[in-house]
């Protein structure tokens, strides 16, 4: 169970610096997935996307460094983490356009979550 567990962890702190890249990168073609702003509003919005990147590029990063914690703060940290990306992913999905987030950034945490505690 440990290494589904493992597994999961990875695919939202990989999704996470993922999305950063994108956000900092690629906010048009982000925002067009997300919102239903035009082209022009996107690029009026690009520092958003930069600083969305940043929280997901530090979601990801705390998570790595977590590891550094010895294992029952270590899993209740990472449990803690993990169930506010859940629910910040479903605040931001509740806005957004599309489902991007729920499968991207939700659904990948909750599975993570849910072996946690199965560990």
């Amino acid at each position: 169970m440990t290494y589904l567990y493992l597994a999961a962890l990875a695919v939202v702190v990989i999704g996470h610096f993922i999305f950063a890249y994108g956000q900092w990168f690629r906010w048009p073609e982000i925002c067009e997935k997300l919102t239903d702003f035009s082209e022009s509003e996107a690029q009026k919005t690009k520092s958003m996307g930069r600083s969305f990147a940043s929280y997901n590029a530090s979601i990801g990063l705390g998570i790595c460094l977590s590891f550094l914690l010895p294992e029952i703060q270590r899993d209740w940290t990472q449990g803690v983490v993990l169930t506010f990306v859940i629910v910040t992913a479903a605040v931001g999905a509740s806005g957004a356009k599309g489902n991007t987030i729920l499968v991207r950034r939700l659904a990948p945490a909750a599975v993570a979550l849910a072996f946690l505690f199965l560990k």
